[in-house]
């Protein structure tokens, strides 16, 4: 009695597999096809209300911050930006021989409008030809500004130097950075261009 009892509770689970596996195989199509409908709507959905969100500025500090939240307020502040406009903040240590590669990467993939760093990093940038002449922009001249170095083309070369040519601004206090004599300059390649200028201006009236 006990092995008919136990072929019966085979038979009864073999028959439940069987329906489970006929149900998998006939409707296995239309759950996949809702899958990928599924995915491609999570994918649009991220593509239209949060990867399109318009950058207002991008700015990356060569120093790592663990809260760049009080910067980030200030930048949209001196931007004007709206709350639907996304403000980029990037930072990184660029003492760390390997980071450097990395900011650069950033900054020629034209994802920087603003970089703030201490004098002599900002010296460097200007020198490779990472920081825009800001002859070039509506940003206002003032002797507060980084000037007098030369300028260097691509090869190193050097193409124009003298105290018209400027590169920076030497800024006060900027929320959670500590460097000494922070610098603010912007990108060659700046994109948000306009707003970009708008920081340089903030930061400079904010500590005249």
């Amino acid at each position: 009695m006990k092995k008919a009892s136990y072929q019966v509770k085979k038979d009864m689970t073999e028959k439940k597999e069987n329906k489970i596996i006929r149900f998998i195989k006939k409707y296995a199509a239309g759950l996949a096809a809702g899958c990928v409908i599924l995915l491609l709507l999570a994918y649009f959905v991220n593509l239209i209300f949060v990867q399109n969100k318009r950058t207002a500025v991008s700015v990356l500090v060569l120093e790592f911050m663990e809260d760049t939240s009080g910067l980030e307020r200030q930048v949209r502040e001196a931007a004007g930006a709206d709350e639907d406009e996304k403000i980029e903040i990037r930072t990184i240590s660029y003492g760390v021989q390997a980071n450097k590669a990395v900011a650069l990467t950033w900054i020629r993939a034209e994802v920087v409008d603003v970089i703030i760093g201490e004098e002599e990093q900002m010296l460097e940038f200007a020198q490779a030809g990472y920081l825009r002449e800001l002859s070039e922009t509506n940003v206002r001249q003032s002797n507060d500004f980084m000037c007098g170095l030369a300028e260097f083309d691509r090869e190193g070369k050097i193409t124009a130097t003298g105290p018209d040519k400027c590169f920076g601004k030497y800024a006060g206090e900027i929320p959670g950075i500590d460097f000494q004599n922070p610098v603010i300059g912007l990108a060659d390649n700046v994109t948000n261009g306009e707003n970009a200028a708008e920081l340089l201006h903030y930061f400079e009236k904010s500590n005249e």
